[in-house]
């Protein structure tokens, strides 16, 4: 018995090669071998384990993984049980935590959320996506460029009105998922001079932006 797998073809004791298929949330597994004579030992992966008791946790990778179980007779005749294990690759395309500098998402970030938006003044010129994958095995993009997990992005221009910000999650299987912010940037709101010349006039007071009469 190997805890929670199921074993093809089913076990019997004259079938010693077997497969099993687990999902990449299925870390480990244990084997309980029962010997058919009690004279018998048996190991596990090279490890001795008493007839009917589970074996000391296997570690298991994604991809196949060779469980050996070898049962020794009294007179030393050995018999070899073969058990591969395949765990599937994660399917999770998953942020934990998304950043934009200086921006508050709406509505806050969660994980399961993709879609946002965001308002931001005309004084603010970019801004930079920080995003943490849930599975360290995913990768992640931000508009097409390559980011690391739980680093910031390049600065992204941001001009007047919406801009759309992407951020795509890939997980190891190659699942996709998509998170979109738009962030809309207001029109100025400055409509001062920078300079006023009259000319062959001197005015009084000097020029300056936020003095409106003069003489």
């Amino acid at each position: 018995v190997l805890s929670g797998i199921t074993l093809t073809p089913p076990f019997a004791g004259g079938t010693t090669n077997y497969t099993a298929s687990v999902s990449n949330t299925t870390a480990s597994a244990t084997v309980t071998p029962t010997v058919h004579d009690a004279t018998a030992t048996v190991t596990v992966n090279g490890t001795t384990v008493a007839s009917g008791n589970p074996s000391a946790s296997i570690p298991l990778s994604v991809g196949p993984n060779t469980i050996t179980t070898i049962v020794t007779a009294q007179d030393g005749t050995p018999n070899t049980y073969t058990v591969v294990v395949t765990r599937a690759q994660s399917s999770d395309a998953t942020l934990s935590n998304m950043v934009l500098s200086g921006i508050t998402l709406t509505p806050p970030f969660a994980s399961g959320t993709t879609n946002y938006t965001a308002s931001v003044s005309n004084t603010t010129a970019s801004t930079t996506v920080t995003p943490t994958v849930h599975d360290a095995t995913a990768a992640v993009t931000v508009n097409g460029t390559p980011v690391a997990s739980g680093n910031a992005s390049a600065a992204i221009p941001l001009s007047v009105g919406p801009n759309t910000i992407t951020t795509v999650v890939t997980a190891q299987d190659g699942t996709p998922n998509t998170y979109t912010v738009i962030v809309t940037k207001a029109g100025s709101s400055d409509a001062t001079l920078s300079a006023m010349v009259l000319s062959g006039i001197t005015l009084t007071p000097s020029f300056a932006g936020g003095t409106n009469n003069y003489t």
